[in-house]
C-alpha cells in the first residue's frame, strides 16, 4: 500500500515538473528612438571642387536625452575629363565627436576624431538615379570620462559600402530614395566578423534657390557579437542585439560659387 502511494507521488511530481514551462532570462530591450538634425555649408571654390563643414546633434533613449554632437569638415574632388571620370567623386573628411557615456558608475563625456577617405559613383537610369559609396574611416579618442590614457583604447577602423535609389517623380519636388548601407568594424585576426546593417527611406527638396531640407527615417541593427578568438575581453562582447531607428532632418545651404571666367 506504502509502496503503491509513493510511486503514484513520484509519477504526480516527475509530470508535474514537465508540464512546466522552464523560466528563460528575459532579455533587455535594445530597441531605441534616436532623432538627428544637421546644418551643412556647402562651397565650390573651382570647378570639380566641392568644401563642406557640416554641425550635427543627435539624441537618443526615445528623444530623451543628448547623445552626441560633431563637427566635420570635407573636401571632394569630382574630375570632369568625361563621362565617366564627372560620374565619380573622390573626398577625405575629419570630424571631431563630443559623445555622453551614460553607462556605468563612472559618467561623463567622452571626444573622439575621425578621419575618413572614399569614393562616390552615380548614374541616372531614366528617372532612377542610383548611387554608391564606398568609405574607410577611422576613429579614435582623445579624451574618456574616467581619465584612462586615450591611447589604450586603440583605433576603430571601419568599412562602409552605401547604395542608394531614388525616383523622379512628374511635378514632384519631394522624390523619394531610399538607401541600404553595410558596415565591417575591423577586428583581430581570427575573430567573427562584426557588421550590421542601416537602412535610410527619405526624400530631399529644395526651400530655396541654394538651400535644400532632407528628412528621414532610419532603421540600423547590430545582431549579437561573441568573440571567441585570442585576447577577446567582456568589453568586447555584444550579449544583445541592438536596434535604432532614428527620424533625420538635415539642412544645406549652397554658397554662390565664383563664375566661369573669373
Amino acid at each position: 500500500m506504502w509502496r503503491c502511494a509513493f510511486i503514484l507521488w513520484c509519477g504526480c511530481s516527475v509530470a508535474t515538473v514537465y508540464g512546466q514551462n522552464v523560466t528563460q532570462p528575459t532579455p533587455p530591450d535594445t530597441s531605441d528612438w534616436t532623432a538627428w538634425g544637421s546644418v551643412t555649408l556647402n562651397w565650390r571654390p573651382i570647378k570639380g571642387v566641392k568644401l563642406a563643414v557640416e554641425e550635427q546633434w543627435r539624441v537618443k533613449e526615445n528623444f530623451a536625452s543628448f547623445d552626441r554632437q560633431f563637427h566635420q569638415f570635407s573636401l571632394g574632388y569630382n574630375p570632369r575629363w568625361n563621362k565617366l571620370a564627372k560620374a565619380q567623386t573622390v573626398s577625405v573628411g575629419f570630424r571631431h565627436m563630443t559623445r555622453v557615456d551614460d553607462s556605468g558608475n563612472n559618467q561623463g563625456l567622452e571626444r573622439f576624431v575621425r578621419w575618413h577617405v572614399q569614393h562616390q559613383a552615380g548614374a541616372d537610369v531614366g528617372r532612377w538615379d542610383v548611387q554608391t559609396r564606398l568609405r574607410f574611416q577611422r576613429r579614435r579618442a582623445v579624451w574618456l570620462k574616467d581619465g584612462d590614457d586615450p591611447k589604450e583604447e586603440g583605433t576603430q577602423d571601419v568599412w562602409r559600402l552605401k547604395v542608394e535609389v531614388g525616383h523622379n517623380f512628374r511635378n514632384w519636388k519631394a522624390d523619394p530614395q531610399l538607401s541600404v548601407e553595410r558596415f565591417w568594424t575591423a577586428v583581430p585576426e581570427g575573430w567573427p566578423v562584426d557588421a550590421h546593417w542601416r537602412v535610410r527611406m527619405g526624400t530631399a527638396f529644395k526651400v530655396g534657390k541654394r538651400q535644400q531640407l532632407r528628412t528621414f527615417v532610419q532603421r540600423q541593427w547590430r545582431p549579437r557579437y561573441l568573440p571567441s578568438g585570442v585576447g577577446a575581453t567582456l568589453a568586447d562582447f555584444r550579449l544583445w542585439g541592438q536596434e535604432k531607428w532614428t527620424l533625420g532632418v538635415a539642412y544645406r545651404y549652397s554658397l554662390k560659387s565664383p563664375k566661369k571666367g573669373d
